[in-house]
Protein backbone atom coordinates (compact mmCIF):
# COMPACT_ATOMS: atom_id res chain seq x y z
CA UNK A 1 0.00 0.00 0.00
CA UNK A 2 1.28 3.07 -1.14
CA UNK A 3 1.88 6.32 1.80
CA UNK A 4 -1.00 8.53 0.07
CA UNK A 5 -3.07 5.34 -0.08
CA UNK A 6 -2.44 4.73 3.72
CA UNK A 7 -2.97 8.23 4.79
CA UNK A 8 -6.44 8.03 3.18
CA UNK A 9 -7.56 4.70 4.74
CA UNK A 10 -6.17 6.15 8.41
CA UNK A 11 -8.21 9.57 7.66
CA UNK A 12 -11.47 7.56 6.71
CA UNK A 13 -11.01 5.41 9.76
CA UNK A 14 -10.82 8.50 11.92
CA UNK A 15 -13.82 10.26 10.62
CA UNK A 16 -15.33 6.97 10.58
CA UNK A 17 -14.39 6.56 14.30
CA UNK A 18 -15.64 10.64 15.30
CA UNK A 19 -18.86 10.03 13.48
CA UNK A 20 -19.31 6.96 15.51
CA UNK A 21 -18.46 8.71 18.72
CA UNK A 22 -20.61 11.77 17.65
CA UNK A 23 -23.88 9.60 17.03
CA UNK A 24 -22.67 7.50 20.51
CA UNK A 25 -23.30 10.76 22.48
CA UNK A 26 -25.72 12.37 20.41
CA UNK A 27 -28.30 9.47 21.53
CA UNK A 28 -27.31 10.12 25.14
CA UNK A 29 -28.22 14.66 25.00
CA UNK A 30 -31.57 16.11 24.91
CA UNK A 31 -30.28 19.00 22.92
CA UNK A 32 -34.02 20.19 22.26
CA UNK A 33 -35.11 19.38 25.91
CA UNK A 34 -35.52 22.49 28.59
CA UNK A 35 -32.76 23.27 30.59
CA UNK A 36 -30.81 25.92 32.19
CA UNK A 37 -27.93 28.31 32.02
CA UNK A 38 -25.80 30.35 33.50
CA UNK A 39 -24.18 33.47 32.42
CA UNK A 40 -21.07 35.96 33.82
CA UNK A 41 -19.79 38.31 32.22
CA UNK A 42 -16.94 40.90 33.63
CA UNK A 43 -18.29 44.66 33.67
CA UNK A 44 -17.82 46.29 30.02
CA UNK A 45 -15.27 48.68 31.48
CA UNK A 46 -13.16 45.53 31.78
CA UNK A 47 -13.87 43.98 28.55
CA UNK A 48 -13.07 47.02 27.16
CA UNK A 49 -9.55 47.53 28.30
CA UNK A 50 -8.85 43.84 27.86
CA UNK A 51 -10.00 44.22 24.16
CA UNK A 52 -6.33 45.60 23.64
CA UNK A 53 -7.80 48.30 21.24
CA UNK A 54 -10.24 45.56 19.41
CA UNK A 55 -13.56 46.69 21.84
CA UNK A 56 -15.56 46.86 17.94
CA UNK A 57 -14.53 43.13 17.37
CA UNK A 58 -15.33 41.74 20.72
CA UNK A 59 -18.72 43.78 21.07
CA UNK A 60 -19.63 42.49 17.60
CA UNK A 61 -18.85 38.48 18.94
CA UNK A 62 -20.84 39.59 22.22
CA UNK A 63 -23.80 40.43 20.26
CA UNK A 64 -23.72 37.60 17.99
CA UNK A 65 -23.33 35.27 20.52
CA UNK A 66 -26.81 37.02 22.13
CA UNK A 67 -28.47 36.32 19.42
CA UNK A 68 -27.96 33.08 19.22
CA UNK A 69 -27.92 32.31 22.95
CA UNK A 70 -31.60 34.07 22.82
CA UNK A 71 -32.72 31.87 19.73
CA UNK A 72 -32.24 28.96 21.75
CA UNK A 73 -35.75 28.72 22.75
CA UNK A 74 -35.27 25.46 25.93
CA UNK A 75 -33.39 27.54 28.08
CA UNK A 76 -35.64 28.66 30.06
CA UNK A 77 -33.83 31.14 32.17
CA UNK A 78 -32.29 32.92 29.61
CA UNK A 79 -34.09 36.32 30.23
CA UNK A 80 -32.49 36.26 33.71
CA UNK A 81 -29.40 37.56 32.02
CA UNK A 82 -30.66 40.05 29.43
CA UNK A 83 -29.81 43.44 30.42
CA UNK A 84 -26.83 42.44 32.15
CA UNK A 85 -25.64 41.20 28.31
CA UNK A 86 -26.83 44.14 26.55
CA UNK A 87 -25.51 46.51 29.45
CA UNK A 88 -21.73 44.64 29.02
CA UNK A 89 -22.28 44.95 24.94
CA UNK A 90 -23.44 48.84 25.30
CA UNK A 91 -20.79 49.70 27.94
CA UNK A 92 -18.08 48.28 25.68
CA UNK A 93 -19.20 50.06 22.22
CA UNK A 94 -21.80 53.23 23.59
CA UNK A 95 -22.10 54.12 19.77
CA UNK A 96 -23.51 50.67 18.47
CA UNK A 97 -26.85 50.92 17.73
CA UNK A 98 -28.27 47.18 17.03
CA UNK A 99 -27.44 45.89 20.36
CA UNK A 100 -29.84 48.67 22.35
CA UNK A 101 -32.31 48.05 18.91
CA UNK A 102 -31.93 44.09 18.81
CA UNK A 103 -32.07 43.99 22.78
CA UNK A 104 -34.77 45.85 23.33
CA UNK A 105 -36.73 44.08 20.83
CA UNK A 106 -36.40 40.70 22.69
CA UNK A 107 -36.89 42.52 26.12
CA UNK A 108 -40.20 44.15 25.04
CA UNK A 109 -41.71 41.12 22.90
CA UNK A 110 -39.99 37.95 24.23
CA UNK A 111 -39.35 38.83 27.76
CA UNK A 112 -42.80 40.66 27.75
CA UNK A 113 -40.59 43.21 30.38
CA UNK A 114 -41.43 46.83 28.89
CA UNK A 115 -39.03 48.77 31.32
CA UNK A 116 -36.57 47.08 31.38
CA UNK A 117 -36.58 47.72 27.32
CA UNK A 118 -37.44 51.40 27.87
CA UNK A 119 -33.94 51.88 30.23
CA UNK A 120 -32.10 50.11 27.32
CA UNK A 121 -33.38 52.63 24.79
CA UNK A 122 -32.72 55.33 27.57
CA UNK A 123 -29.09 54.78 27.63
CA UNK A 124 -29.10 54.31 24.12
CA UNK A 125 -30.80 57.80 23.23
CA UNK A 126 -28.58 59.47 26.21
CA UNK A 127 -25.65 58.27 25.18
CA UNK A 128 -26.11 58.68 21.34
CA UNK A 129 -27.35 62.66 20.97
CA UNK A 130 -28.57 63.08 17.97
CA UNK A 131 -29.78 59.36 16.96
CA UNK A 132 -34.29 59.51 16.64
CA UNK A 133 -34.19 55.23 16.47
CA UNK A 134 -33.93 55.20 20.56
CA UNK A 135 -36.37 57.40 21.51
CA UNK A 136 -38.83 56.47 18.56
CA UNK A 137 -38.64 52.56 19.41
CA UNK A 138 -39.37 53.48 22.71
CA UNK A 139 -42.61 55.61 22.11
CA UNK A 140 -44.00 51.98 20.46
CA UNK A 141 -42.94 50.02 23.22
CA UNK A 142 -45.30 52.69 25.36
CA UNK A 143 -47.92 52.94 22.57
CA UNK A 144 -48.08 49.02 22.06
CA UNK A 145 -47.70 47.61 24.61
CA UNK A 146 -48.14 50.00 27.71
CA UNK A 147 -50.58 51.99 26.02
CA UNK A 148 -49.52 54.91 27.46
CA UNK A 149 -50.33 57.31 25.03
CA UNK A 150 -48.83 60.45 27.30
CA UNK A 151 -45.29 58.75 27.71
CA UNK A 152 -45.27 57.64 23.52
CA UNK A 153 -46.25 60.91 22.96
CA UNK A 154 -43.03 62.35 24.85
CA UNK A 155 -40.64 59.93 23.48
CA UNK A 156 -41.82 60.78 20.04
CA UNK A 157 -41.55 64.17 20.81
CA UNK A 158 -37.53 63.40 21.37
CA UNK A 159 -37.27 61.60 18.62
CA UNK A 160 -38.65 64.32 16.60
CA UNK A 161 -36.28 66.92 17.90
CA UNK A 162 -33.45 64.89 16.79
CA UNK A 163 -31.54 66.32 12.94
CA UNK A 164 -32.67 64.08 10.47
CA UNK A 165 -35.84 62.41 11.95
CA UNK A 166 -38.14 61.35 9.15
CA UNK A 167 -41.42 62.50 8.68
CA UNK A 168 -43.61 59.58 9.59
CA UNK A 169 -42.91 60.90 13.31
CA UNK A 170 -44.50 63.54 13.45
CA UNK A 171 -47.40 61.50 12.05
CA UNK A 172 -46.84 59.22 14.86
CA UNK A 173 -47.14 62.42 17.38
CA UNK A 174 -50.38 63.47 16.07
CA UNK A 175 -52.16 60.23 16.39
CA UNK A 176 -50.97 59.65 19.89
CA UNK A 177 -52.58 63.34 20.37
CA UNK A 178 -55.86 62.41 18.99
CA UNK A 179 -55.48 58.65 20.82
CA UNK A 180 -55.32 60.53 23.83
CA UNK A 181 -58.54 62.93 22.76
CA UNK A 182 -57.46 65.90 22.54
CA UNK A 183 -59.73 66.69 19.39
CA UNK A 184 -58.89 70.11 19.10
CA UNK A 185 -55.23 69.61 18.90
CA UNK A 186 -54.66 66.65 17.13
CA UNK A 187 -56.62 68.76 14.09
CA UNK A 188 -54.87 71.55 14.26
CA UNK A 189 -51.42 68.88 14.36
CA UNK A 190 -53.10 66.69 11.40
CA UNK A 191 -54.28 70.20 8.84
CA UNK A 192 -50.76 71.05 9.24
CA UNK A 193 -49.41 67.42 7.85
CA UNK A 194 -52.23 67.70 5.68
CA UNK A 195 -51.37 71.17 3.85
CA UNK A 196 -47.52 70.45 3.80
CA UNK A 197 -47.77 67.09 2.92
CA UNK A 198 -45.41 65.94 -0.39
CA UNK A 199 -46.18 62.42 -0.54
CA UNK A 200 -49.84 60.81 -1.27
CA UNK A 201 -49.03 58.32 2.39
CA UNK A 202 -48.65 61.29 4.10
CA UNK A 203 -51.76 63.46 3.07
CA UNK A 204 -54.18 60.51 2.93
CA UNK A 205 -53.00 59.37 6.53
CA UNK A 206 -53.83 63.40 7.35
CA UNK A 207 -57.12 63.62 5.28
CA UNK A 208 -58.22 59.87 7.22
CA UNK A 209 -57.80 61.65 10.68
CA UNK A 210 -59.20 64.54 10.05
CA UNK A 211 -62.19 62.52 8.61
CA UNK A 212 -62.52 60.93 11.78
CA UNK A 213 -62.18 63.19 14.23
CA UNK A 214 -64.65 65.62 12.12
CA UNK A 215 -66.96 62.41 12.68
CA UNK A 216 -66.35 61.55 16.27
CA UNK A 217 -67.23 65.48 16.92
CA UNK A 218 -70.26 65.70 14.54
CA UNK A 219 -72.14 62.29 15.25
CA UNK A 220 -72.71 62.19 18.96
CA UNK A 221 -74.04 65.88 18.44
CA UNK A 222 -76.50 64.71 15.40
CA UNK A 223 -77.16 61.99 18.00
CA UNK A 224 -78.56 63.84 20.39
CA UNK A 225 -80.22 65.86 18.63
CA UNK A 226 -81.85 63.63 17.03
CA UNK A 227 -83.58 62.40 20.70
CA UNK A 228 -84.54 66.02 21.35
CA UNK A 229 -85.90 66.78 18.39
CA UNK A 230 -87.66 63.32 18.84
CA UNK A 231 -88.78 64.15 22.26
CA UNK A 232 -90.31 67.63 21.29
CA UNK A 233 -92.10 66.47 18.44
CA UNK A 234 -93.04 62.99 19.32
CA UNK A 235 -91.79 61.39 16.41
CA UNK A 236 -88.21 61.54 14.52
CA UNK A 237 -87.04 64.37 11.87
CA UNK A 238 -87.55 62.66 8.31
CA UNK A 239 -84.11 64.09 7.55
CA UNK A 240 -81.56 65.44 9.33
CA UNK A 241 -82.56 68.88 7.38
CA UNK A 242 -85.46 68.78 9.78
CA UNK A 243 -83.50 69.45 12.86
CA UNK A 244 -81.95 72.67 11.30
CA UNK A 245 -85.41 73.72 10.68
CA UNK A 246 -86.32 72.99 14.06
CA UNK A 247 -83.70 75.40 15.23
CA UNK A 248 -82.10 72.44 17.13
CA UNK A 249 -78.62 73.05 14.85
CA UNK A 250 -77.38 75.95 13.04
CA UNK A 251 -76.80 74.05 10.22
CA UNK A 252 -76.07 70.25 9.55
CA UNK A 253 -72.71 69.36 9.84
CA UNK A 254 -71.16 67.27 6.35
CA UNK A 255 -68.14 65.16 6.90
CA UNK A 256 -64.42 66.49 5.99
CA UNK A 257 -65.24 65.27 2.64
CA UNK A 258 -68.18 67.35 2.28
CA UNK A 259 -70.98 64.78 2.24
CA UNK A 260 -73.60 64.81 4.24
CA UNK A 261 -73.77 61.63 7.06
CA UNK A 262 -76.23 58.44 6.41
CA UNK A 263 -79.39 59.34 8.01
CA UNK A 264 -81.98 56.45 8.35
CA UNK A 265 -85.44 57.83 9.90
CA UNK A 266 -86.89 54.58 10.03
CA UNK A 267 -84.88 53.85 13.10
CA UNK A 268 -83.32 57.40 13.41
CA UNK A 269 -79.42 55.93 12.94
CA UNK A 270 -76.92 58.48 11.57
CA UNK A 271 -73.34 57.24 10.78
CA UNK A 272 -70.38 58.00 8.98
CA UNK A 273 -69.95 56.81 5.45
CA UNK A 274 -66.45 55.58 6.52
CA UNK A 275 -65.50 54.43 9.61
CA UNK A 276 -61.76 54.26 11.32
CA UNK A 277 -61.60 51.77 14.49
CA UNK A 278 -58.79 53.47 15.71
CA UNK A 279 -59.92 53.63 19.30
CA UNK A 280 -60.86 49.96 21.57
CA UNK A 281 -64.31 51.38 23.29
Amino acid sequence: MTRRRWLAVAALSGLLLAAGMQQRYDSTVDYFGERSAFVSLPPGKTLRILSFGYRNLVADMLFIWSIQFYSTYNIRNRFDFIERVYDTITDITPEYKEPYIIGSLIMAHEAQDVPMALRLLDKGSRLNPGEWIFDHDAGFYCYKYLKDYTKAEEYYNRAAANPGAPVFIKRMKAHLVYLRDDPEVATRMWLDIYRSAEDTLTRDSAFNHLYQIKAETDLPLLRERIVEYQRRYRRLPAALSDLARAGLVREVPRDFSGNEYIYDPAVGTVTAQRIFRWKKR
